[in-house]
């Protein structure tokens, strides 16, 4: 489990959750398995201690496997507008995103707890328990970690023990690429949760087929598909926000080609009231830092080993007349800074490689 000392760590996150009675654990982004599941793992440990922990996410899931993890597993996740809900609480927390700024909540009640596996980036904010391990390949992992040094003490009920011991292996599961990128952090924590998860709830919701969307979008991403040295770039022009989970279900599916070390899927997605530009990153070079490369197109996004991801927002053209002059400009603009990426990137890792030396 790598160098750190996960019982100091467990019995530090019980005392920061016990200065608190009522805890939000926001849900940034769409909810994917892996937060999902570390964020219901959390939800039991605060009951386990005698302090009240909602899971509210502002997006519905729109993977039909993202929704049938929570609906068989009878997950208490609420949808609703989290700036709204402040009030209601004394602290929120956040697992499994860089950034633990939330608009409505930061700044009005403290952040108590952040737990993920992504680079770390730099802000403002106060946090009461941190863990960041990057080495992770997922946010499960480290739950896993925890929880586990707590078993004495929490005591759960089989039936609780096997529901989040199901979530957090097909978190892992889903953000390691059922495995192929699993770590050793990863393989260990497996080993500590696989005796008490439900196998035949992971293998139905994992063997569930493409949606139709899913499908029409597959089959325009390889009609659209540009393929540039060793990477593939393709847009899927306009896509509704429920649909958005998509484009890194279809950056996964395209990495299988051979010749491809790289694949970059974008969209411009439909949400009320604006638009916002998504573009996802699958590689399967390790060597390949997607967090720097990405914070170098924007500070709007990030990454971690194989996967990364970023986010413009486009509202300023919500009334643009003309739709397709639109995703024209948006084509064109994001595929030659995909290009200009992929072209400096080796001189940019080396002067990663320096930037590393300098800070050690």
């Amino acid at each position: 489990m790598g160098n750190l000392d996960y019982k100091e760590l467990a019995l530090q996150l019980v005392e920061t959750i016990k200065q608190y009675k009522k805890i939000l654990v926001a849900i940034k982004g769409s909810p994917d398995p892996d937060v999902i599941a570390s964020s219901y793992g959390f939800k039991l440990l605060c009951d386990a201690y005698g302090v009240e922990a909602d899971i509210d996410s502002p997006l519905e899931p729109s993977l039909p496997q993202n929704r049938r993890i929570i609906s068989d597993l009878k997950l208490p996740i609420k949808f609703s507008r989290i700036a709204e809900l402040a009030g209601r609480y004394d602290a929120y927390a956040v697992f499994d995103h860089q950034s633990v700024i939330i608009e409505g909540l930061t700044g009005v009640i403290p952040c108590a707890v952040h737990i993920d596996h992504h680079e770390r980036v730099e802000e403002p904010v106060e946090v009461g328990f941190r863990l960041l391990v990057k080495d992770a390949g997922s946010t499960s992992t480290l739950m896993i970690f925890l929880l586990n040094e707590l078993g004495e003490e929490l005591q759960f009920k089989p039936s609780k023990l096997s529901k989040v011991a199901t979530a957090l292996e097909y978190g892992i599961q889903t953000d390691t690429n059922f495995l192929k990128f699993a770590s050793a952090l990863d393989r260990k924590a497996l080993e500590i949760i696989e005796p008490y998860s439900d196998k035949d709830i992971i293998k139905r919701i994992a063997s569930l087929p493409f949606s139709k969307w899913a499908l029409r979008y597959l089959s325009l991403a390889v009609q659209n598909q540009l393929i540039y040295k060793d990477w593939l770039i393709s847009g899927l022009g306009f896509m509704d926000q429920s649909q958005r989970d998509t484009i890194a279900i279809i950056g996964d599916f395209l990495l299988h080609r051979e010749e491809i070390t790289t694949v970059v899927v974008f969209s411009i997605i439909q949400r009320p009231g604006g638009l916002t530009l998504d573009v996802s990153f699958r590689t399967k070079k390790a060597s390949v830092n997607l967090n720097a490369m990405i914070k170098r197109i924007t500070r709007e996004g990030g990454g971690r080993r194989y996967k990364g991801a970023y986010q413009v927002d486009l509202d300023y053209f919500r009334d643009c007349p003309d739709r397709d002059q639109l995703w024209d400009l948006v084509y064109r603009t994001t595929v030659a800074t995909l290009q200009r990426q992929r072209d400096t990137y080796r001189a940019h890792r080396f002067w990663d490689f320096f930037e590393k030396l300098a800070g050690k």
